[in-house]
């Protein structure tokens, strides 16, 4: 049997494992409401004003006939490559991304570093490209210096807009697999 002495001391230890538990729990809610950094660039629902300043012109086009689509539906035609070289010095992120002209919807591309852990993390984000259009350069968003040189893993969001309306289409991209290199 125990002694009440045996008991007293059980319900010390617990009472100071609960109080333990409850200071951690304090301290990561206080961590995660005010230090941690939370503000994810938020994909507008009409697209932005403002076309992709560095968007040019699509050369040698060989199909420029639009793709057939349903009523209020839309169509897509992409071409890209997986490697993308951001430079720490101009801010910038080099890439190849277009929008055919067969294509019947406006975009914006997002430029997402993946992490080990998969937090995704948006470094760049274009304006509007417009079918026809193309992006070698996308500048860095604020809170992109945080980088250090290497390789990432990455990938593109593409995100579809209306271009009658502007308005955001209920489905949108995503291309794995994108490798980022981050030069000084």
């Amino acid at each position: 049997m125990e002694t009440k002495e045996k008991k007293k001391d059980r319900k010390k230890i617990l009472v100071i494992l609960l109080l333990l538990i409850t200071a951690i729990a304090v301290g990561v809610t206080v961590w995660a409401l005010f230090f941690r950094d939370t503000t994810p660039v938020l994909a507008p629902d009409y697209a932005p004003v403002e076309e992709e300043e560095n968007a040019e012109d699509i050369e040698n086009e060989e199909d420029t006939e639009k793709m057939e689509a349903d009523e209020g539906g839309g169509a897509v035609s992409m071409s890209y490559q997986k490697n993308v070289t951001i430079s720490l010095a101009n801010q910038t992120a080099a890439l190849m991304f277009q929008n055919p002209s067969k294509s019947v919807n406006d975009m914006v591309l997002q430029l997402i570093i993946v992490s080990a852990d998969g937090t995704e993390t948006v470094i760049a984000q274009s304006g509007t490209i417009h079918p026809g259009k193309q992006v070698d350069e996308l500048a860095l968003l604020d809170g992109a210096a945080q980088l250090s040189e290497g390789t990432y893993n990455g990938k593109f969001n593409i995100l579809y807009y209306d271009p009658d309306t502007g308005e955001k289409a209920i489905v949108n991209g995503s291309i794995e697999g994108i490798e980022i290199s981050v030069t000084p």
